[in-house]
């Protein structure tokens, strides 16, 4: 009986595991048994005896042949008893809480250009945490006031500006200095309100009326608009930056502590390429987390731009800036709220 192997779909040969005959083969008529002139005939052998990852072929030969097959003879008649290896299914990216429906996981529908959140809105009995009103809280003016009101954070905050971004350095001394005349004229007004009045003297029992300077508290707003919109968001992302770069390098050398292990799990995964070259700068690669981050499919990505991530509240200042350094081919990291 011939057989042909499951792993070798274009071979062709006849095996047996069956005890060989005495008479194993048969000379030809001519008396002559050389190599080629006489074939050699085994026995059949129930398909019982056989190893289970070779299977029969129809029409067995009684001859023993090694011979190459096309690759559409292979898929004619290639069969295999093995077990089919499929890929796993990916799982949900999240745990579905209580209260939660299951649809609030599914991907967002392409035809719906109202339709930008990948998870439906908690109820309101659920105290879920928001990503998406931490990002504004972290880039927020009150953000910002908190690390000039702290001086352990606004150390590091003009470190920073005067390592890596020295042509802020000139915006910071204004808005220091215009906050100093504020702060000023804000300890006259006390001043003058703490004048007594004394008697004999009409004059000093009016108190005086407080100073305000509109033109420079309007100039002191605007410089503080400027670090808001362009050097908090340089300073958080340069703090994500090495954050994930140390915990992705402890992670090699086996010293990150138990607890972050899960946390940063599959964190330097994500990702996807685009080539710049292209008209529209379309993927033209991502990674198997990306697509289990994201929600979204591969034949959804691949050949898009990256702005179809972009939400209602993405800061168009991050697109701007990410935008102006691909056009210049210069390095660049900015975080997105998609």
């Amino acid at each position: 009986m011939a057989f042909r192997r499951g792993n070798e779909p274009g071979l062709a040969t006849t095996l047996s595991t069956s005890e060989p005959e005495p008479e194993l083969y048969a000379a030809d008529a001519s008396g002559d048994d050389s190599e080629g002139d006489s074939p050699i005939v085994l026995p059949s052998v129930p398909p019982s005896k056989t190893n289970s990852l070779i299977e029969p072929v129809d029409n067995p030969a009684p001859t023993v042949k090694m011979s190459s097959t096309s690759s559409q003879d292979t898929q004619d008649t290639h069969e295999t008893g093995a077990t089919t290896i499929t890929q796993p299914t990916l799982g949900p990216l999240q745990e579905k809480g209580p209260g939660q429906e299951s649809s609030e996981f599914e991907p967002v529908d392409e035809d719906d250009p109202q339709n930008f959140d990948l998870t439906a809105p908690a109820h309101e009995q659920y105290s879920v945490y928001s990503l998406e009103s931490r990002s504004v809280q972290l880039f927020s003016k009150e953000h910002l006031e908190i690390i000039f009101s702290e001086p352990s954070l606004l150390l590091k905050f003009t470190n920073y500006l005067s390592k890596h971004r020295s042509q802020s350095i000139p915006m910071l001394i204004y808005y220091l200095d215009a906050l100093k005349a504020l702060r000023a004229i804000a300890y006259a007004n006390a001043v003058s309100e703490g004048l007594e009045p004394l008697g004999g003297h009409d004059f000093t029992h009016h108190a005086p009326e407080p100073s305000k300077n509109s033109s420079l508290e309007e100039k002191t707003a605007q410089a503080f608009d400027v670090l808001v919109r362009e050097d908090l968001p340089a300073f958080i992302t340069h703090t994500y930056v090495n954050i994930v770069s140390l915990s992705i390098q402890r992670r090699i050398t086996g010293t990150l502590a138990p607890h972050l292990r899960e946390a940063s799990e599959g964190l330097a995964e994500v990702f996807c390429l685009t080539d710049c070259s292209r008209p529209d700068n379309p993927i033209v690669f991502s990674s198997e987390e990306f697509h289990r981050t994201t929600q979204y499919g591969l034949n959804y990505v691949i050949g898009r731009n990256c702005r179809f991530l972009q939400g209602p509240k993405t800061s168009p200042d991050s697109v701007r800036r990410i935008g102006e350094a691909v056009k210049l081919g210069k390095e660049h990291q900015e975080v997105f709220l998609n």
